[in-house]
């Protein structure tokens, strides 16, 4: 069960039918005045290499204005009998768009390319908002985006185009009145059609949706749209609105999902579905439904219910989904009862539903979702002789000192508004959640062993848990909790998980001690706490950061390990944080990187072996004694021009600046001001390798030194001038005296000539 907020928000806009048959004219009228083929370019390997070899490569086009066509020697006038063309070019490893066009007021088509592997979108059409734009029978593959996207634009036709290997195989936003029919998108690396943002009339119709990733459609707040007779493969349909009127005015008719129908259904007041062929069913403002024995296979979701009531599903298979088995969202008087729910991402779900029966389901490799409820919802809810993986799903609520002692392994564990629970020796594996303590005290998770998990503990609003000597492994995350106070967690393993290893938001009083927490991508996430004392753990191998404090105010950290990763500790917006003791080793970035940070106090900690040892960008107020900083490739310690009153002394700073050949660099940078490198009462400094003189200058505008460093090298002795002695005197006097006769001599001699 994860549980989060959604904000509801309102829009609202009104839908006619006509606009969709003065769609379907205008649409039928242009296409045969552009006179553009219908046919869909083949797909094979031999006919897409003679289609190839037909096209002219070219650079990428960028249309800007009419003009644009005309500089560019495009055939056409821009008439809507004779739009202007782009067509029959090879376009191919763009570093931007392949094709883009933005803001014409003329007729145009793009027919007949082939763009693949552009970094961003293959064909982009923006701001065209006069309904002339048609983009048909094109093979767009293997873009780093969006293969075809229509942004900000009304009425554009995209009729008969292959999208492969993209991450979206269409993009379509804030666009309204467009028709888009006869396409294929398959394999997309997300979805085949990615729908947001206010579409308004806009037409999807014999499409084919195959092998996408997650979603072969997903409509996001596109305020309603005509969904037709499209063709989906292993993956399905989504709408996501925030309002039962938008979810009215969508029409989904004639399609089919894995050779099974598609229903939506709107305002039913009675209806019974039993034996029938519906790979995804929608209950919009429905009542009274049944709906027994169906099978929803290999799609997004099987069943989803909004705003529906007194609806009952019973012995039906949900197996392989993208998304959920069942989604039941802001509705109530559900029963669920006798199903098969097996590998789907998340197997049943329920946001803000209260008055839910869950009972005698199975579930296999996924389980039992709550999301946005609190205790009132949650009394209302009855879940009984469920199991997962052939164990049973645990449901305390409203109980009272309890040990699970781990004679009955459960699959999945649920506790919520009860107290004094232990759950000791329980081994979970191969679900969503494995144990969820929600609006609960005084409870803890003792020697259990989670693996393969989505996310393997959840704690939310409760007080006073523990988590000790638990190994958390291969999962995505391994603890979260959030809005809690007094938690420990101690003496666990957290280990290859493939998000957080532990994840703590909104908490306060926490005490993190003993941990060995390695081979995540976030080791400790630290989100908006008071009061948290790590110590004694060791956080390494994480793919990305070690341990990171984000609007979390009074840390003490001590006695930590943070090491292989990019950053060893990241602090953002933090005040009050104290690390001692600690080692940052070996962190392909920072040890310890620190942003927006007041009053921080880092003491006797060995920060080494990092690109750079501890750098920091507006960081007032804070001292750095006692540390070791030894053989950072960059400054041991680095401030930048926004870190001002900082205190920074007896420190060891050793090999640093491994890039300086001449060991002359200063092994410290300072771009800040009031910065002090010394101890002013003190009189004493750092320990620096490479000093030469009685002061140390700091690099840096802010024009800093340390002038009582702890090592001052003794500046050469000048040699004295020796004083001429008696001994020395009586020396040269006969050789000075034989000198001068010589030299009288020869003028005298010169005198008689």
């Amino acid at each position: 069960m994860v549980i989060r907020k959604m904000s509801q928000l309102k829009k609202r806009f009104v839908f006619k039918f006509i606009v969709l048959f003065s769609l379907l004219s205008i649409s039928i009228m242009f296409n045969q005045s552009a006179a553009i083929t219908s046919e869909v370019l083949p797909k094979t390997e031999d006919n897409f290499s003679n289609q190839i070899s037909l096209l002219t490569t070219s650079f990428p086009i960028n249309i800007y204005s009419d003009t644009d066509f005309v500089t560019m020697g495009l055939p056409g006038n821009g008439s809507i009998d004779n739009p202007y063309r782009i067509e029959d070019y090879l376009i191919q490893d763009s570093v931007g768009y392949g094709i883009y066009i933005s803001g014409v007021s003329q007729y145009f088509v793009v027919q007949n390319c082939v763009i693949r592997n552009a970094l961003l979108h293959g064909i982009l059409i923006q701001n065209v908002k006069f309904g002339n734009g048609n983009v048909s029978n094109n093979i767009i593959e293997n873009n780093g985006d969006i293969g075809i996207f229509i942004l900000q634009s009304v009425g554009i036709t995209a009729e008969n185009n292959f999208c492969n290997g993209n991450e979206f195989g269409f993009e379509v936003r804030y666009s309204s009145d467009c028709y888009i029919f006869n396409n294929t998108c398959e394999s997309n690396l997300l979805s085949g059609m990615y729908l947001r943002h206010e579409l308004q009339g806009s037409v999807f119709a014999n499409n084919s949706l195959i092998n996408n990733n997650y979603f072969g459609m997903d409509f996001f707040l596109a305020n309603g749209s005509f969904v037709y007779n499209n063709t989906f493969e292993n993956n399905g349909v989504r709408i996501y609105e925030e309002n039962l009127e938008t979810y009215l005015h969508y029409e989904l008719l004639g399609n089919i999902v894995n050779n099974q129908k598609i229903g939506y259904f709107k305002n039913f007041e009675s209806l019974y579905l039993t034996d029938t062929e519906y790979g995804q069913i929608f209950l919009i403002n429905c009542s009274n439904v049944f709906i027994e024995n169906q099978n929803f296979v290999r799609t997004f979701f099987g069943i989803f219910t909004y705003e529906s009531s007194n609806c009952t599903f019973q012995k039906n298979i949900f197996d392989t989904n993208l998304g959920y088995g069942i989604d039941v969202f802001n509705s109530n008087k559900i029963i669920i009862d006798s199903n098969t729910f097996n590998n789907n991402s998340n197997g049943l779900n329920f946001y803000n539903s209260p008055n839910m029966t869950i009972s005698n389901n199975v579930f296999y490799s996924d389980g039992l979702i709550i999301e946005n409820a609190d205790v009132e919802i949650l009394a209302t809810y009855i879940v009984e002789n469920n199991t997962v993986n052939d164990k049973p799903l645990g449901f305390f609520f409203n109980d009272q000192s309890i040990v699970l002692s781990g004679a009955i392994q459960y699959g999945e564990i649920l506790v919520i508004n009860s107290s004094n629970i232990e759950i000791h020796n329980q081994a979970i594996s191969d679900t969503l959640v494995g144990i969820i303590f929600a609006f609960s005290n005084s409870c803890g998770i003792f020697s259990s062993v989670i693996t393969d998990v989505i996310t393997s503990m959840v704690v939310f609003e409760c007080n006073d848990v523990t988590i000790s000597d638990n190994r958390i492994e291969d999962n995505v995350n391994g603890i979260v909790a959030h809005l809690t106070s007094s938690l420990e967690i101690n003496n666990n393993i957290i280990s290859y998980n493939s998000d957080n290893g532990m994840e703590i938001s909104y908490c306060n009083n926490v005490s993190i001690d003993n941990n060995i927490c390695e081979f995540n991508v976030w080791g400790l996430d630290l989100r908006y706490n008071e009061n948290v004392n790590v110590s004694s753990s060791i956080f390494q191998q994480s793919t990305f950061l070690n341990l990171f404090g984000y609007y979390t105010s009074d840390i003490i950290i001590y006695n930590t390990t943070c090491a292989f990763a990019d950053w060893g500790m990241y602090f953002a917006f933090v005040n009050d944080i104290y690390v001692y003791e600690s080692k940052m080793l070996n962190n392909n970035i920072d040890g310890v990187f620190m942003i927006n940070v007041l009053r921080a106090e880092l003491h006797s900690n060995n920060i080494s072996y990092n690109f750079f040892g501890i750098k920091a960008k507006i960081t007032d107020y804070s001292t750095f004694t006692h540390n070791t900083l030894r053989e950072n490739f960059e400054y041991g310690i680095s401030l930048d021009s926004v870190c001002d009153h900082n205190l920074i002394h007896h420190n060891y700073f050793i090999g640093n600046q491994q890039n300086d050949v001449t060991g002359l660099k200063s092994q410290g940078w300072d771009d800040g001001t009031n910065n002090t490198w010394y101890d002013i009462t003190l009189q004493e400094g750092n320990w620096w390798s490479n000093i030469e003189s009685y002061a140390y200058i700091i690099g840096g505008y802010g024009y800093s030194a340390d002038i009582y460093p702890l090592n001052p090298k003794d500046p050469v002795t000048p040699t004295p001038t020796p004083t001429p002695t008696k001994t020395d005197f009586l020396f040269i006097a006969p050789i000075l005296f034989t000198l001068s006769i010589m030299v009288i001599f020869r003028i005298r001699k010169r005198l008689k000539r």
